[in-house]
């Protein structure tokens, strides 16, 4: 096994992963309101936080 020793400070040695490279289709904007304040979506549903409990009752 090969260990390689990388400089942070050379983005040719550095790549961006392939997971940061990756175009999403879709908005990001239609996502970000539910993941940017979780306490306000808990408040408007909060049932959507808890799905097995609220469909076993």
């Amino acid at each position: 096994m090969e260990t390689k020793v990388y400089n942070c400070k050379n983005p040719t040695e550095n790549p961006l992963p392939d997971w940061l490279r990756q175009q999403f289709s879709g908005s990001a904007e239609a996502a970000e309101p539910l993941s940017a304040n979780p306490v306000e979506a808990f408040k408007q549903n909060p049932d959507a936080f808890f799905p097995d409990f609220v469909s076993k009752s």
